[in-house]
């Protein structure tokens, strides 16, 4: 944590997008504690529409930060520079991730295609894309 808030400060109009899903609210609390309103607070849905929930964080569809993946990968406005530590770990999380649909519910559901693979890359990559690429609003940072 000491290493993140310390990054914040020093990078001007930095914000942490914090994923709260399932077990990341207390992770997510924390970090608001000591950021003191650098912090964005989402958690990921399986719905279909973007929300603003009571405490000001954000309830996002999955689809919909991977579409923001997808759409900046296609357009060349992602790429992964070699250089970075983890870029093999991203580019084959990004490789193994896909969309399942139910046939008979037509229920899409995104992850990776083997239940030995992990997508945290993949979504906090996702998460800082849709953020990113998104019009800003006065409730963003708790």
């Amino acid at each position: 944590m000491c290493s993140a808030t310390g990054l914040l400060a020093k990078v001007e109009r930095a914000t942490l997008i914090c994923d709260q899903t399932s077990c990341g609210r207390p992770i997510c609390d924390l970090f608001r504690a000591r950021l003191k309103g650098k912090l964005v607070a989402v958690t990921i849905t399986g719905g279909h529409e973007t929300t603003v929930a009571g405490d000001r964080s954000w309830h996002v569809p999955k689809k919909n930060l991977v579409s923001a993946v997808q759409a900046a990968l296609q357009t060349d406005r992602l790429k992964i520079a070699r250089a970075l530590r983890e870029a093999r770990t991203l580019r084959r999380e990004l490789r193994c991730f896909r969309v399942k649909v139910n046939a008979l519910t037509a229920h899409e559901s995104f992850e990776s295609w083997r239940e030995r693979d992990h997508d945290d890359m993949v979504l906090a990559v996702a998460l800082a894309l849709w953020y990113g690429e998104r019009p800003r609003f006065k409730l963003d940072v708790a």
